[in-house]
């Protein structure tokens, strides 16, 4: 059966229970939900000039692919491109996908409807003005890397990524036990010492966790670690994590009612996501809020069952020494 390729510049026109299917059957993550797509759309986290879905479907309307693509000009939240492809911020480019997803792939049922899409790039790219398209935060062992290679784009590496497979653990006790010694000590002295100061932890939906508080620790945290606060815009990541509904989770700690520390997970069919926290560190005498929330993290994936656990870039000293495993990430350019 023949393949057609459209241009969708919304998401009020991409049939979103196709591209739904879609997902589900490739097991793309939750960055190509239409939930997250959609926040995205409504509040963006970072600067875009404008944004299309690009849909490979067949005559019957079956979606076959889809890659969601954004112009953008010297957007680089994360420093990636500035420390690797530097001339890419000195040019409007069309890239896939936004920063905050850091597993780009191609959801397509087949090597040849990922072609398609990504030849439908670079013709918009033409359309839009955009002097260089591609995708940044590809794996590079990956499907989609192997495409965008043989379309003639060029890769080049970019960060890593930090995922582990738990499937094979049969819940958080035998996870640490499966750890060295010194880190297992560790871990379970920093959350003995959380229990002793009191500290109350909650696993709250978007529309009960404090968004603000997060904001305000992640802005304080990426802005003393990492120079890029504004990797959380006020006002607008508090609207987007709103919009996700319920595929967000936010897991906050306090201590005497303050909040001293908060963590959002994403959620997708096989995969728990430690997406993005933020943490008062002098306001946690003793212990290490985040040993606290990432265990927390960790259990509410064994709970429910999900086989991976990414926790997302940076930050690979900590998550090599709890078992996280690292997959490199590379920038696809024209």
């Amino acid at each position: 059966m023949p393949l057609h390729v459209s241009i969708e510049p919304d998401t009020g026109t991409l049939d979103t229970r196709a591209c739904e299917r879609l997902v589900r059957e490739t097991g793309a993550p939750v960055f190509y939900s239409p939930a997250f797509l959609r926040a995205f759309e409504a509040f963006p986290l970072h600067s875009v000039e404008r944004g299309a879905h690009i849909l490979v479907h067949d005559e019957d309307g079956r979606a076959h692919a889809v890659l969601p693509v954004y112009l953008q000009r010297g957007v680089d939240p994360m420093g990636a491109l500035a420390a690797n492809r530097p001339e890419a911020l000195d040019h409007p480019v069309l890239l896939s996908h936004v920063w905050h997803c850091y597993e780009t792939t191609i959801p397509a049922l087949s090597p040849e409807a990922a072609r398609l899409a990504v030849d439908a790039m670079g013709d918009l790219a033409g359309e839009w003005g955009a002097t260089l398209y591609g995708a940044a935060n590809v794996g590079a062992d990956s499907d989609a890397a192997r495409v965008l290679g043989a379309a003639g784009l060029s890769g080049t590496p970019l960060d890593r990524m930090w995922s582990m497979d738990v499937s094979g653990l049969g819940g958080f006790e035998a996870y640490l036990e499966s750890l060295g010694g010194k880190p297992r000590r560790e871990m379970r002295r920093y959350l003995r010492r959380a229990e002793e100061s009191g500290v109350r932890a909650r696993e709250l939906g978007v529309d009960d966790a404090d968004l603000d508080g997060f904001v305000r620790l992640a802005r304080a945290t990426a802005g003393s670690k990492h120079h890029n606060a504004d990797y959380y815009l006020p006002g607008v990541f508090q609207g987007f994590l709103g919009a996700l509904g319920s595929c967000a989770r936010v897991t906050e700690l306090r201590v005497d009612g303050r909040l001293v520390a908060s963590l959002v997970c994403l959620a997708d069919d096989t995969r728990h996501h430690v997406w993005c926290l933020g943490v008062d560190d002098e306001a946690c005498e003793g212990f290490s809020p985040t040993y606290v929330l990432v265990a927390h993290a960790l259990r509410s994936a064994f709970e429910e069952g999900r086989p991976t656990v990414t926790a997302g870039r940076r930050n690979g000293w900590f998550k090599a020494r709890y078992g996280f495993h690292p997959t490199e990430l590379q920038v696809f350019l024209s």
